[in-house]
């Protein structure tokens, strides 16, 4: 009897320990607030230009947000989450509000960059056929370039701020870039760059024939180029004397020679004048000192010089040969006075009347 007394007893504690147990309040375990964020995270957009944002909490998108920009000119944002960029770059906070999470923001970053840039520097006009011509656009960080010609050939930089091209030959030569910004925004930009007319050059006089000592002015005639510029040269050494505006004075020295001119704009084309460069005609004449009257075969002379005529003519007496040449031989009058002369005269046509007066002896 005492044993089962004892048994029931120790079940009925048991039994007890277990209903306590059973009845104690549970302990709850406090769950993580949901993530938030804004897509896309990071944007760049050109000034004026528009981009959409969505905030979410955890995977799902928001429902009512309240959208603003923290930077004051950095834009401005509507309740859809659509941001229009301001007119200055520059780096800017979009921030998003939520009403069903008091207190909770989420950001994105949006950088505002300025509309593609490419006016183009170039020459205006070049010359057909001309390499290494230099085109640019000032560079802004962060833009590629694409470019492209029509009447000429790129030879340098096709995918750079700067570029070399070579014109064709004309009559004009058109650079297009395409210049995109950081945003992805594009424009083309285009130069049309008139290309001259080829150089035509000439020299006049072509050829000279020139007393040595003697000045003259050379002259040209050009056509097409950009400057109708030119330069002057003389072809060999001791040629004589030239200046910037073809004044040329021959040298003392006869000879051959020449006198160039050279395009400016365009070297290739050269004038050439062929100068033949001649002696001056001689001055003084040898004759008797006297004569008789009625003196047959008397001689006169004057230098013998290549190139020179001569012309002789008598007063007081009669040419019996050489009226033509260095030597005359003439006959004496009765006169009591007699005058030779001799007319000389060089290839550039300058002369020199030699004058001789005889005495009866």
């Amino acid at each position: 009897m005492d044993r089962f007394r004892i048994g029931l007893g120790m079940a009925a504690a048991i039994m007890t320990l277990a209903l306590g147990c059973w009845n104690e309040p549970q302990s709850t375990v406090a769950l993580a607030p949901p993530p938030v964020k804004v897509l896309p995270a990071t944007a760049v957009v050109t000034v004026g230009h528009s981009v959409s944002f969505t905030s979410f909490i955890g995977s799902a998108q928001a429902r009512e947000v309240a959208w603003r920009v923290l930077e004051p000119g950095g834009g401005s944002i509507d309740g859809a989450g659509a941001y229009h960029a301001s007119g200055t770059p520059g780096l800017f906070t979009v921030e998003a509000g939520f009403k069903d999470l008091p207190g909770r923001t989420a950001t994105a970053r949006v950088t505002v960059v300025a509309q593609p840039a490419g006016a183009i520097e170039a020459p205006s006009p070049v010359m057909p056929g001309t390499g290494e011509q230099t085109a640019r656009i000032a560079p802004v960080q962060g833009s590629t370039y694409v470019w492209s010609v029509v009447g000429g050939s790129l030879t340098r930089g096709t995918d750079t701020p700067a570029i070399t091209f070579m014109a064709g030959p004309g009559p004009k030569v058109v650079l297009t870039c395409k210049v995109t910004n950081l945003a992805g925004d594009s424009l083309l930009f285009s130069r049309e760059i008139p290309v001259a007319r080829p150089v035509k050059l000439t020299i006049h006089p072509a050829s000279v024939t020139i007393t040595a000592g003697r000045t003259m002015k050379f002259g040209f005639d050009i056509d097409g180029g950009l400057t109708l510029g030119v330069a002057w040269k003389l072809g060999e050494p001791g040629a004589g004397s030239l200046d910037d505006s073809g004044n040329y004075v021959a040298p003392a020295v006869p000879g051959a020679y020449t006198v160039r001119l050279a395009s400016l704009d365009d070297p290739t084309q050269v004038a050439i004048a062929q100068v033949k460069v001649v002696p001056k005609p001689p001055e003084n004449l040898v004759s008797p000192a006297a004569f008789q009257p009625g003196a047959q075969g008397l001689r006169a002379m004057v230098p013998e010089v290549a190139g020179m005529k001569y012309a002789w003519e008598i007063e007081g007496g009669t040419i019996q040969s050489g009226a033509d040449s260095a030597t005359v031989v003439f006959n004496a009058g009765e006169a009591t006075t007699l005058t030779l002369r001799c007319r000389i005269t060089n290839e550039a046509g300058d002369s020199f009347l030699a004058v001789r007066s005889l005495d009866v002896s």
